[in-house]
């Protein structure tokens, strides 16, 4: 049933009517995912929703992203579902606003030119080959592939971020990351927030998980101001960075707020997208054999350089068919600071704004077949005519994502340093469930098996 909130100027908002009071906010706790695709083929591609208190507005439409992302993004802060990433990361490139976010995304720039991703290629390839010498020590063996991947890209953030070793922390580290990720989840889903000073489960877990983040970064940036030389990671560049204008540099502060919210993108974001390629791959055999012969006419067996990877062409469609049809970061919000007119739709200054990669990417309109994985669709000649703003895995505009091209280079060196020399099963890939949380973790994590070719 259609209902609509009409403006003085522009047309109506569609959407569903919901339950008095709380609108659709038992219908988005259950299943989010199949509320906004339900929404976008009942009601459009600009649709409206109440969830309690809240109105919440969610664009399928590509020149409504670019409206909001890009073109009037000045119109726009991040929504309140940010608080709860603030709490984690503090006030870092996520989840600062104005003058100071502009400061630290020019300071935090030159720590992803091309000349530095080189040297964090050779330690992504390097640490990619531990893991493969790892499991070679048995010819099969069943694993938690989701785990798997969280552990390695816990090392490779380790070693580019800060040239430490967190494997052996990763027993502290990754069930921390997990506490305060949910907490920041929390925080976004409920309408009444409980202070952090209440003594509740979730709050003490919270506030143990923070302790042992804080303590591992805090620890690290100590003892790099203590002998500050130049060892090629990320903190050392964000270290050196001066403010041209000022001539000032991070404090440790600002520096622990860029770093975690480095980490824990780095490190969550690729393992949950090596995980839906590795089923993905397991539903597609054809396409699994076709990366592991174009990996191994290129490299020959060994991991690639960063000047090999454009030659992985192959690959490269792979990665971003999985981000296309399993987009970490499913869904980015924001709030309207003044009344907006998005393509013809009234939006309400305070209304939260949602642009949706999950239903953008899958969108009947914009993508033929757009259930089937199909990495071909990214060919030159197939995307020719496509929206520019119809595939948006890493953002738009000025808050595109400072570390997409860091994120591509390490999925695809992971993908076929591994693919080369084992065959990567998914156990049931159908029964994979899907938590959509702050990231489109696999539900309950995604048992396998990896077997080395003979």
């Amino acid at each position: 049933m259609r209902t609509a909130s009409h403006f003085a100027n522009g047309e109506a908002l569609p959407g569903p009517r919901g339950l008095p009071y709380f609108g659709s906010y038992f219908d988005v706790m259950s299943d989010r995912l199949g509320l906004f695709t339900d929404g976008r083929d009942q009601f459009g591609d600009v649709v409206r929703y109440k969830f309690g208190p809240f109105r919440f507005v969610v664009l399928h439409d590509p020149d409504a992203i670019h409206h909001v992302l890009v073109k009037h993004h000045s119109r726009y802060v991040k929504s309140r579902s940010y608080d709860g990433l603030r709490l984690v990361m503090g006030n870092g490139l996520v989840t600062s606003e104005g003058d100071f976010w502009k400061r630290q995304r020019k300071l935090s720039q030159p720590a992803f030119h091309r000349k530095r991703l080189a040297t964090l290629a050779s330690t992504m390839g390097g640490l990619s080959e531990e893991l493969v010498t790892q499991w070679s020590s048995r010819h099969s063996q069943d694993l938690d592939l989701h785990e798997a991947m969280m552990r390695l890209t816990l090392r490779i953030v380790g070693h580019t971020l800060f040239s430490t070793e967190l494997s052996a922390e990763a027993g502290r580290l990754g069930p921390a990351i997990t506490t305060a990720l949910h907490r920041a989840n929390l925080e976004a889903e409920t309408a009444i927030r409980l202070p952090l000073w209440i003594p509740t489960p979730s709050n003490l877990r919270f506030h143990r998980a923070q302790r042992i983040l804080d303590s591992a970064i805090g620890a690290i940036i100590a003892e790099r101001r203590a002998t500050p030389t130049d060892r090629g990671d990320l903190l050392s560049m964000l270290m050196q960075v001066e403010d041209e204008e000022t001539r000032e540099q991070m404090t440790d502060q600002q520096l622990r707020d860029e770093v975690l919210t480095l980490f824990l993108a780095g490190h969550e974001t690729i393992a949950t997208h090596m995980s839906w390629t590795w089923k993905l791959l397991t539903e597609h055999p054809a396409w699994a054999r076709a990366v592991r012969e174009e990996a191994e006419s290129v490299l020959g067996g060994r991991s690639p350089t960063l000047e090999d990877l454009p030659k992985l062409e192959i690959a490269g469609r792979v990665i971003q068919e999985s981000m296309r049809l399993y987009p970490p970061v499913w869904i980015m919000e924001r709030t309207a600071k003044v009344d907006d007119e998005v393509c013809g739709r009234m939006i309400e200054k305070d209304t939260i704004v949602a642009a949706c990669p999950w239903t953008l990417h899958r969108h009947p309109a914009l993508w033929t077949d757009p259930l089937r994985f199909d990495p071909d669709r990214f060919l030159p000649d197939r995307s020719a005519g496509r929206h520019r703003y119809a595939y948006i895995p890493f953002g738009a505009g000025p808050r595109i994502c400072i570390g997409n091209n860091f994120a591509l280079m390490e999925a695809k060196i992971i993908l076929t340093t591994l693919i080369q020399r084992f065959a990567v099963q998914v156990h049931h890939p159908e029964r994979v469930g899907l938590d959509p949380g702050i990231t489109l973790r696999p539900a309950g994590g995604m048992p396998g098996t990896v077997r080395v070719m003979s």
